[in-house]
């Protein structure tokens, strides 16, 4: 049974700029990347196995189970784990957590726009907890778009901003002043897009709607 817990304090961390015109496939190798810490090293790691999706892009369901796969394989984690090697669904997952995020065990530490929320994110990855970013998909009509999930994870917050492709559009992703915690992520049908340690502003154009979560 899940349980609520008390809200842990947010701490400082140390944070650089970047901005860069590079698509979200590159920010791996980006100009003014911080150096990794021991901690981002071994998150790295042991995710790595997980980048088996990038060469699998007719299987949607190994792709998809990403966030699931990812804190099974860091931290036993399987509270989004349905079956044998099934998953919640991205909508499932953002919006059992705005919602029951408490009765299941997860305390919301704020939404993406807020720099003090970012900074707890990317505090409490570095003292070694699950932390979750998630946002609804867009509803369009009474059709829900496919949400998206992304694991927070041990490292330095950045200010990361850049031009991508989406839709066959050339966007920028741009959170105005906000330093962005480091992230990893896979996009459903979208395997170039696979990251290991980018900023979280690398996932969506604009932080609006996004919350964050952590399980202390």
């Amino acid at each position: 049974m899940w349980k609520t817990l008390s809200a842990a304090t947010a701490v400082l961390i140390a944070t650089v700029q970047c901005v860069s015109a590079s698509p979200v496939s590159q920010c791996e190798t980006r100009t003014g990347r911080p150096a990794q810490t021991a901690k981002e090293q071994a998150a790295i790691q042991k995710l790595g196995s997980l980048a088996q999706c990038q060469t699998r892009i007719d299987d949607r369901t190994a792709c998809n189970v990403f966030l699931g796969r990812a804190l099974e394989l860091l931290f036993g984690n399987t509270d989004f784990k349905t079956g044998n090697d099934s998953y919640m669904l991205a909508n499932d997952i953002a919006s059992g957590l705005e919602n029951t995020a408490a009765s299941m065990g997860w305390k919301k530490i704020g939404i993406a726009t807020d720099q003090a929320a970012l900074d707890q994110a990317q505090a409490q990855a570095n003292a070694g907890k699950p932390v979750v970013a998630a946002r609804l998909g867009r509803l369009d009509g009474e059709v829900r778009h496919a949400g998206h999930v992304v694991l927070i994870i041990p490292g330095t917050a950045q200010k990361y901003e850049f031009e991508d492709v989406v839709n066959n559009k050339t966007v920028k992703f741009q959170w105005s002043s906000l330093v962005a915690p480091n992230s990893a992520s896979f996009f459903l049908d979208r395997p170039d897009k696979f990251f290991l340690g980018c900023p979280l502003s690398a996932t969506w154009v604009k932080p609006d709607g996004v919350g964050l979560y952590y399980k202390p």
